[in-house]
């Protein structure tokens, strides 16, 4: 059994390792902060001899490791959307003010189009699918913005 409990323990460490650095925010994450508590104690039991008590929290612990890196996925999955959607909006906004040729309107209509749905996706918390448009729309101004430098 002390092999096992030692192992559980181990397992626990390196994921909260691993968890603490997939994000800024995870400071403000309470399934994290519980796991750590619950982790000191399962050392603690573990350190006293009470090797049962001492698995009980390690498993506690991982359960809420795994809720932990769920949250931290999710953030970083919204700031990505976020980030991509921000960035089609600025390239569309700066060809609309300067203006494209002709042959080219085009693409920057695709490219409307493509903005428009991807802040309906963001927005209604699809953000995979706000990602795909907003990458649509920053390869359809890549084409514009070679074309334009030629």
């Amino acid at each position: 059994m002390n092999k096992t409990i030692v192992m559980g323990l181990l397992i626990l460490g390196l994921l909260v390792l691993a968890s603490s650095a997939s994000a800024q925010s995870l400071l403000d994450n309470p399934d994290y902060n519980k796991a750590v508590e619950l982790q000191r104690q399962a050392e603690a039991a573990y350190a006293e001899g009470d090797y049962d008590k001492a698995k009980e929290y390690s498993e506690q612990a991982k359960i809420y490791i795994e809720r932990s890196n769920t949250y931290v996925n999710d953030r970083l999955l919204i700031y990505r959307a976020n980030s991509l959607l921000k960035r089609a909006q600025e390239r569309v906004s700066y060809f609309k003010s300067v203006g494209v040729q002709p042959d080219y309107q085009g693409y920057l209509a695709q490219a409307e189009k493509d903005l428009a749905q991807a802040k309906r996706s963001y927005d209604a918390g699809r953000y995979e699918e706000s990602i795909e448009f907003s990458k649509k729309v920053l390869a359809g101004i890549a084409v514009m913005k070679t074309v334009q430098m030629k």
